[in-house]
């Protein structure tokens, strides 16, 4: 039986929700991997944008819950609605614009919402071993107020105690008054939408991808009995690259963003390190894909360019495209130097038929 108990000292707190609106049907209707991937870069850019270092509760799933004991003014839950809500909205923009999967997670994220609720209330703990988190009916208050009937997609929500602690004219700011049964409780609360929060997004003149016009030192090309989305997550996830690369001693990625245009990695074969940076490709393909690094050997500049056609929903043609700036050095050894590539992407791409054969 577990053993607890409560902490009531009478203190008071705002308590604070930023809510991702969508992630229910986001989640259950598209890629997982990719939607809680960027979930979590969402979430972590609410928390890059705590101005007034609120304490952390708990993530909870989409979204997060957090207190301040601070005697805080309207004007400062409005700073901070206002420097998430413009962090949040920049990046799914900015994201928009990078990304090179066109799955559902990725395909979406940008009609993902953000809803922000504010509680002031009652602060009391529990403790269960070594946890302790705030308690008690104000807690549950607030997340109570999650499920509403506000009838917007995007606003700041207020409970009806806080709007008289901050002395607020409901009119005055602009909001809406609305009461919801809770069980047997009627609650009211207001809420507003975010339109005057929203500052001007610098917005991408053109998509980051780049067009291949020039023609290729050397192409690869190969058809695989594999469908064609296998092969792309096989390709663009960093951490399936080990399986069909089996010249990599090791590849270092960052793990909780999904790989986009601008993205960086690190392959390590032996002693050597080889940064990568992913480039977007403006083709003519099915699903595309594309690399770039300073650091192979008597190179001054490699890329490669992946274009992948459905033949059918089991089969891909596999075709690369080879780019190789050579240096004074490399001039020289220019044939065994392509060799080289084409044995080692022959080899990659027979072990990435064998692997997208199998479950992964």
């Amino acid at each position: 039986m577990k053993k607890y108990y409560l902490e009531f000292k009478n203190k008071q707190a705002f308590y604070f929700i930023p809510d991702i609106s969508g992630f229910s049907q986001f989640v259950e209707n598209t890629a997982i991997e990719h939607s809680i991937h960027i979930i979590s870069e969402l979430l972590e850019i609410l928390l890059d944008n705590n101005v007034l270092n609120m304490k952390l509760v708990e993530v909870e799933g989409d979204a997060l819950f957090m207190y301040s004991q601070e005697d805080l003014s309207y004007s400062q839950i409005e700073t901070q609605v206002s420097k998430m809500l413009n962090s949040f909205r920049a990046h799914l923009y900015k994201y928009e614009h990078h990304r090179i999967c066109n799955c559902g997670a990725c395909a979406t994220a940008i009609n993902l919402k953000i809803k922000f609720l504010v509680h002031k209330g009652r602060l009391d703990f529990i403790r269960v071993k070594d946890i302790k988190k705030p308690y008690g009916q104000d807690v549950n208050r607030i997340h109570r107020l999650l499920k509403n009937d506000v009838p917007l997609d995007e606003y700041l929500l207020m409970s009806n105690p806080t709007l008289e602690y901050l002395k607020i004219d409901a009119e005055e700011a602009e909001f809406t008054r609305i009461e919801s049964k809770y069980d047997i409780h009627i609650l009211p609360y207001y809420y507003k939408g975010l339109k005057t929060y929203k500052t001007k997004i610098e917005e991408e003149s053109t998509r980051d991808n780049i067009q291949i016009d020039e023609k290729a030192d050397f192409i690869i090309e190969r058809d695989i009995k594999v469908p064609i989305e296998r092969v792309f997550e096989l390709i663009s996830n960093f951490k399936y690259r080990k399986l069909w690369d089996t010249s990599l001693t090791e590849i270092v990625f960052h793990e909780g963003q999904v790989n986009r245009s601008g993205s960086n990695h690190t392959c390590i074969i032996g002693n050597r390190k080889m940064k990568f940076e992913t480039i977007g490709i403006d083709r003519k393909a099915d699903l595309s894909y594309g690399e770039s690094t300073s650091n192979f050997p008597m190179v001054n500049n490699y890329r490669f360019y992946v274009l992948l056609d459905k033949l059918d929903p089991m089969s891909t043609r596999v075709k690369i495209l080879n780019y190789v700036n050579l240096n004074w050095m490399g001039r020289m050894m220019r044939k065994p130097i392509y060799n080289k590539l084409e044995t080692r992407w022959n080899k990659k791409l027979k072990k990435l038929e064998e692997v997208g054969l199998n479950n992964i």
